[in-house]
Formats: C-alpha cells, structure tokens, sequence
C-alpha cells in the first residue's frame, strides 16, 4: 500500500513539474538554466536553454545555450550556437560583445592546441580569434578583457608566424644540406668513375706498351736469327755442268776400282787351281 502511494505522488509530482514547465516564460526557463549552469549541471542547463529557444529565439537563449555545450566539450556545435546568436540583429552590440569575445576565447584554445601540436593551422585560428576579438571591441571599445585576450592573440600570432619563419629556415638549410650531400654522392661517384676510366686507360696505354716491347723483341729475336745465319759458312754452290762431270767421274772411278777387283779375284782363284 505504501508503495503504491509513493507511486502516485511521484506521478503526481511529475505532472505538477511539467505544468509548471508549461507555464514558465522564456526567461524563466534561462533563469532555471542559469542555476544549472552555475550548480555545473550542464546538460540539464542545455534542457533548459533549448525549452526558452522553442519559446523565443533569443540571444541570450542562444548564448547561453553555446556555453552549456561548450562546458561539456562541444565546441563545434557551441560554435554554431554563437553564430546563430550574432544572427538577432534586435539585440544591443553589448551583449554582441559577449558573443565575439567567446567565439574568440574558443578560438584562441583552439590555436594554442594546434600550436603545441605542431599544426600548420594554429595560425589561421590566431587570425580568427584577432578578428573575433576586435569584433567584440567594435561592439563594446570599454570592454579590456577583450583588448586583452586581442593582445594575447595578436602575440601568439606573432610567435607562431616566427617558428613557422624558423622551421621554413630550418626545413630549407636541411634540404640544402640534404642537396649538398647528394651532389657530394654524385660527384664522388664520378670521380670514382673517372678514376675508374683512368685506370682503364693506363691498362689500354700498358697493354699496348707491352705489345710493342713484345712486337720489338720478336723482331730482335728475328734479327738475331738472320745475322746467326749469315755468318755461318756456306756451303760451295756447283752448277749443274759441273755436278755432272763429278757424277761421270765418280762413275768413272768406280769401274775402275770393279776391274782391279775382278782382276785380283781371278788370280786368286788361279792360285787356288794350281794348288790342285
């Protein structure tokens, strides 16, 4: 039974809440999103802001809706909600001034989050955040938290500027040192190939030295042979009348020498018969 109760006065209070949702202007609903945002509640401060933009699209409405998205990490669509805030062209520069001096705020974290990050795109987020604030300052020139953060900005763009500066220097000496290497590489290559075409060429002049002491000494050699020759005695040379009379006496003479030996022959043998 009590269970029961509780569960009608729970339904009960719900009911009562959303009339009374219902009955709340605009402005109670900021109000109510205020105390939100300030309490750190800021997805319910989001609700709240929302249910006023339904009632009237404000300014305020719109601002304040930015910040609540913002304290949860929604920077983009709080981005968003800023542009449309500066779109209430009803509303007085000073709470413009509010909206551009934010819009500046985010944009400045931002650049500082590219710059530790190294990122080319820090500086165009400098830039941005120099021309939102000077924005701010032309809807409210008394304002000196924005000429402030306008000074930061402009700092921080200039200091970003000056290591882009030094690393396009830096990137530029090590691409010349890198060049300097390479034309090194290649000139020692070449010498390495000229050197190598050197000794080639001293291989070629050798070789055809070499060849011309060998062409030399053969023809030494040669040389020598002849000369060898030409001092040896040389043998009588005999024409052919004369080898021919040497031929008939040698002929001649060996008939000669056949009857004496036919004739000692014969007398041998007549001894032998008178032995008988």
């Amino acid at each position: 039974m009590m269970k029961f109760s509780r569960y009608i006065l729970t339904v009960c209070a719900l009911f009562l809440s959303l009339q009374l949702v219902a009955q709340n202007s605009d402005r109670d609903c900021i109000r109510m999103g205020n105390k939100h945002f300030r309490d750190k509640e800021y997805n319910k401060a989001e609700t709240w802001y929302r249910k006023a933009l339904e009632m009237n699209k404000s300014l305020e409405a719109y601002y304040n809706l930015g910040n609540a998205v913002a304290a949860q990490g929604n920077d983009s669509v709080a981005f968003d909600q800023y542009k449309k805030a500066l779109e209430q062209i009803a509303e007085t520069p000073e709470k413009k001034a509010y909206v551009y001096h934010n819009m500046g705020n985010m944009t400045y974290l931002n650049g500082r989050s590219l710059m530790k990050a190294n990122s080319p795109d820090a500086m165009k987020s400098f830039q941005q955040a120099v021309e939102l604030y000077k924005s701010a300052l032309r809807c409210n020139p008394s304002d000196d938290e924005t000429r402030y953060n306008l000074a930061m900005a402009q700092y921080m763009l200039k200091k970003n500027q000056q290591n882009q500066d030094q690393q396009g220097q830096n990137q530029d000496q090590n691409k010349d040192q890198q060049q300097n290497k390479d034309q090194d590489k290649k000139d020692d290559q070449k010498d390495k190939q000229d050197q190598g075409d050197q000794n080639k060429d001293q291989q070629k002049d050798q070789d055809k030295q070499d060849q011309q002491n060998k062409d030399q000494q053969q023809n030494q050699n040669q040389q020598n042979q002849d000369q060898q020759q030409q001092q040896q005695p040389q043998k009588p040379q005999i024409d052919d009348k004369t080898a021919e009379q040497l031929l008939n006496s040698a002929q001649q003479d060996e008939k000669a020498v056949q009857r004496k030996m036919q004739k000692a022959e014969k007398a041998h043998r007549q001894g032998l018969e008178k032995d008988w």
